[in-house]
């Protein structure tokens, strides 16, 4: 039996938790994202998350920041540093804002020291590991959303290195026929592999709040959708109207926990028990976000 990720989303950022019988999580040291664009929404009404771009999604949006910069979130100053990617003065006096779309690279940069699965003595010490193209059947670009890198626990002799991480290609969770949606890799490079394992990533707006997820709506990762786009939808705290004072933005960040890590051998099945062949396999599981315009 394969294993299956569920899916939680939380923040500017998004993350995994699931059904594997050996997974463990750990805090970040490292946690980057890279913002690609930030709109306001004068309201929502939601829909088929295949329709995130639309204005049902986003009412009479506004751009207030747009081009890419990378923010640290585990960082101290993340907050400060995501919020003055904004610019609130474009914002028309008068105008009422209650959402806010948030546009982000699918990829991320991760550091985090030992992890233990609660899997084998194999990935009781999973540490990140730089990776490169050696780590994938083709290379990094071209396979970094259809295939799971792995690395032996302990990073790097002992010492954990920045490491990269992606959303993988999945499914919509509510129409998923547990077809295989990209291939887990079994070893540092890929030799061995498994194309049957599956994700499924929540795509209703119920399904992300009663995860207790930051976000209420989010496009999905899937081979059809060829983007490094990953759009997400947040409610403010409460709704902000522009007057002439300038407004600010606050953004707090939780990154507790925010690195996930999966215990993963050759037996393919739900966890590694009389294997050895242990390997650790990374993802973004828990990062909160809380988004506050005054």
């Amino acid at each position: 039996m394969k294993k299956i990720i569920c899916f939680i989303f939380l923040y500017i950022i998004s993350f995994q938790t699931c059904g594997y019988a050996a997974s463990g999580t750990g805090n970040a040291e490292v946690l980057k994202v890279t913002m690609r664009k930030i709109e306001l929404c004068a309201g929502y009404q939601g829909g088929d998350f295949d329709d995130i771009l639309t204005d049902a999604f986003c009412n009479n949006p506004v751009v207030i920041g747009s081009g890419d910069r990378v923010v640290d979130i585990a960082g101290v100053n993340a907050g400060a540093a995501a919020a003055s990617y904004g610019n609130p003065a474009l914002l028309p006096l008068g105008e009422t804002y209650t959402h806010m779309r948030v546009t982000i690279d699918k990829a991320f940069t991760i550091k985090s020291g030992t992890i233990d699965t609660g899997g084998t003595n194999k990935t009781d010490q999973c540490m990140t590991k730089a990776i490169d193209d050696s780590f994938y059947p083709n290379d990094e670009s071209t396979d970094k959303y259809t295939h799971r890198a792995v690395v032996a626990e302990g990073g790097n002799s002992g010492t954990a290195e920045e490491m990269n991480t992606y959303f993988i290609n999945g499914a919509p969770s509510s129409t998923h026929d547990n077809s295989g949606t990209y291939t887990q890799c079994y070893d540092e490079t890929c030799t061995n592999n498994d194309n049957t394992w599956y994700m499924t990533y929540l795509d209703t707006e119920t399904g992300l709040i009663n995860n207790d997820d930051s976000n209420i709506a989010q496009s999905i990762h899937q081979a059809s959708n060829a983007t490094d786009d990953f759009i997400l939808i947040y409610e403010l705290t409460s709704p902000y109207t522009v007057t002439m004072t300038p407004p600010t933005i606050d953004i707090a960040f939780g990154t507790q926990g925010a690195i996930g890590a999966q215990e993963v051998c050759n037996s393919g099945g739900s966890n590694c028990t009389g294997q050895t062949d242990g390997m650790c396999s990374f993802y973004i599981a828990n990062v909160k976000v809380q988004i506050t315009i005054k």
